[in-house]
């Protein structure tokens, strides 16, 4: 009988063995194809194509385009703008250029902008937000 424990606690040892064995496997074989995966996202976050979002301004509103390349940000426009809005926002026009210059060469949203542009920017930098939202991935 002692002889028939002996093989009983070598099968259970047996098995345990297996069972880490196979987990390990599946742990390594899971890491190795998520940081190949990393490597695999070359084409950016965002889809091709153009995106359009309204900014509104008071009773007026203009509209920012966000064009998107090889899933990068390739350029951000305000279009559309009615005379009326450049009068009550002056600093629309030039708040528009900054945020556009600096969202493509950061390749983000976080970006510094003057502060005597900081409304007319926040504005912007909102509809650019909205565009890139439908241009996720």
């Amino acid at each position: 009988m002692s002889g028939t424990k002996f093989v009983v606690v070598k099968l259970k040892e047996l098995i345990k063995t297996v069972v880490f064995a196979v987990l390990g496997v599946i742990i390594l074989v899971g890491l190795i194809w998520f940081f190949l995966s990393l490597g695999d996202n070359d084409s950016g976050t965002y889809r091709d194509g153009v995106y359009h979002t309204q900014v509104a301004l008071g009773e007026e509103s203009a509209m920012v385009s966000v064009t998107v390349q090889d899933g990068k940000i390739e350029d951000v426009a305000l279009s559309e703008v009615s005379e009326s809005a450049l009068v009550f926002y002056p600093l629309l026009q030039s708040a528009a250029e900054e945020v556009c210059k600096e969202v493509v060469k950061n390749q983000s949203l976080t970006i510094q902008v003057s502060e005597q542009n900081a409304y007319s920017a926040q504005a912007v930098l909102e509809a650019v937000a909205q565009g890139l939202e439908e241009a996720e991935k």
